[in-house]
């Protein structure tokens, strides 16, 4: 289950209400109708070079930049939608709702700091239901700009102004618990709950929060009613079948776990694109072709910098190694950065083939523009863990612009590793989650992909075993924290008492010491186990 934050776009095509037009604008009026009826038919586009036309015509202004603004929005085309709006505060400076909209659009582009701006300029307005708008500059600060304590003074203005405001009481039990404030998120979700008891993402999170040790605890007994009630979207009832899975398992009910998270999986499946064994073969098999020892042979040096990354499958320790070496005064967690893997699957499409046809300037810009990250989000930084797991695809190019980057991969038993994604709901781009078949697959496929990284860059790539860290965590760390080219500090060895954020689903394991139940755990579920057994010949 992830812990983002939500937000609420208010403004559409449906909510523009046509300004009131004089009668020497009746023809304006009619045309902007007309417009209105053909977006209403489906013929967006037919509305939209209407309007324009309009405005090309040096037609009422006033009035064709808000609804034209919106019909963009509907179709994808936020540039457009952008430039209209700018246009219309330009001419009516004192439109909070315009302003409000301009910053959700802003921040879909991720122009952060311009959208927190218009934000505060609504604010300024008199926007009605400011509660939201703070609501959203927590989102922004939080999730994009790493600014948890702004984020923090945000959603409490939100509740200040509407105390029982459940959205900004959620959002705040979500920094409570990425910052190990475990307490005061499981008291926020129980007073969500209070004032509404049908608020079951905060019931399947509150379970979440807790060690279960009876069955018969009436928290799981509000699961199972809740997992049956027809009253939620599917999505609600996946993350409550998920919690449900989790709770069995605390207890040791494994058959009715594994039921649970079995349920979870197949709704989930159901909404997801089908995960393709041949295709992610063949991608595979690119970017093993393209990043080969001759390319690498024919680069110049782009960057020296020495960035540090740590991937390889989901669940497989690699928040709990960067949790270890940022225990470290020189080391910082930077978490998920998501550079490399949005290049990829934007400007640098289709990847990898693209890569070859790419001049030098360009991927020193990109490294560049990795390192500029870098300097925005963690000022005067010494040393940033890049932890993104599939950033195992991106080693690559990752190498290919920094030659000295350091190379973690996080490995764990295969068994329990499948197991541990299919318990947790992973989000849409890891759509073989839901299936231990496709799991395995794809564990197959990283492990293919680190072999051959290991092979080009010996020196630079080092394997972090979870099960060999759990029985001997001394000399696993002390290992790990040379190889990072780190002087040893005994604070790696108590890594669970580091204040940090943690945003990732390993957010509780890694607030406690390390302890030994996850390293053999397949063995409950044995029963179900045959066919992934087999592929690992377990």
């Amino acid at each position: 289950m992830t812990n983002g934050f939500t937000s609420r776009y208010v403004a559409s095509w449906k909510t523009w209400k046509e300004p009131s037009i004089i009668d020497s604008q009746a023809q304006i009026a009619r045309e902007i109708q007309l417009a209105r009826q053909l977006a209403g038919s489906g013929r967006v586009e037919a509305a939209i070079t209407k309007l324009e036309a309009l405005l090309g015509a040096g037609e009422q202004a006033e009035h064709l930049l808000w609804p034209l603004a919106e019909l963009y929005i509907s179709q994808g085309r936020y540039d457009e939608a952008i430039g209209r709006y700018e246009e219309y505060l330009q001419l009516f400076p004192k439109k909070p709702a315009v302003e409000y909209n301009l910053a959700y659009l802003l921040r879909k582009h991720q122009r952060f700091e311009p959208a927190v701006l218009h934000y505060q300029r609504a604010l300024e307005l008199g926007i009605d239901r400011p509660e939201e708008v703070y609501l959203n500059i927590g989102v922004i600060f939080s999730d994009y700009l790493r600014k948890e304590g702004e984020a923090r003074q945000a959603l409490l203005k939100a509740l200040q102004i509407s105390p029982e405001y459940i959205p900004a009481l959620y959002n705040l039990a979500n920094l409570d618990e990425q910052e190990g404030r475990l307490p005061e998120a499981a008291k926020l979700f129980e007073k969500i709950l209070r004032l509404d008891p049908t608020y079951f993402e905060a019931l399947a999170r509150l379970a979440d929060l807790h060690r279960f040790e009876n069955a018969n605890d009436a928290l799981i007994g509000k699961l199972r009613d809740a997992a049956k009630s027809g009253r939620m979207d599917p999505s609600t009832r996946i993350n409550l079948l998920f919690s449900l899975g989790k709770a069995l398992n605390d207890c040791g009910v494994y058959d009715e776990a594994f039921a649970s998270y079995r349920m979870a999986n197949d709704l989930d499946r159901r909404n997801l694109p089908v995960y393709d064994r041949d295709a992610t073969e063949k991608y595979v098999d690119d970017i093993i072709d393209v990043f080969s020892s001759d390319w690498f042979a024919s680069l110049p040096e782009i960057s020296d910098a020495e960035p540090v990354f740590i991937c390889g499958m989901f669940r497989s320790g690699s928040t709990l190694t960067e949790q270890i070496l940022a225990s470290h005064p020189r080391v910082t967690a930077g978490g998920e950065i998501e550079y490399f893997l949005k290049a990829v699957h934007g400007d640098l499409k289709p990847f990898p083939q693209s890569v070859r046809a790419l001049p030098m300037a360009q991927l020193s810009q990109m490294a560049g523009g990795y390192l500029q990250v870098l300097e925005n989000n963690f000022p005067g930084h010494d040393m940033v863990t890049d932890k993104r797991p599939d950033n195992i695809l991106c080693i690559g190019l990752i190498k290919s612009l920094f030659p000295k980057a350091r190379i973690l991969f996080t490995r764990r038993n295969p068994l329990d590793n499948c197991l541990s994604v299919y318990f947790m709901r992973l989000g849409p781009l890891m759509n073989y989650a839901t299936d231990l078949g496709n799991i395995a697959h794809y564990y197959k496929q990283c492990d293919r992909l680190w072999r051959h990284w290991q092979g080009l860059f010996p020196a630079t790539t080092h394997e972090v075993n979870y099960d060999e860290l759990v029985e001997t965590p001394e000399a696993v760390t002390r290992k790990l924290v040379d190889v990072c080219g780190l002087e040893w500090d005994e604070k790696c060895l108590e890594f669970h008492k580091l204040e940090n954020v943690v945003k990732t689903g390993s957010v509780l394991q890694v607030r406690q010491p390390l302890y030994k139940s996850s390293s053999g755990r397949w063995r409950h579920y044995d029963p179900w186990l045959g066919s992934l057994k087999k592929i690992f010949h377990k």
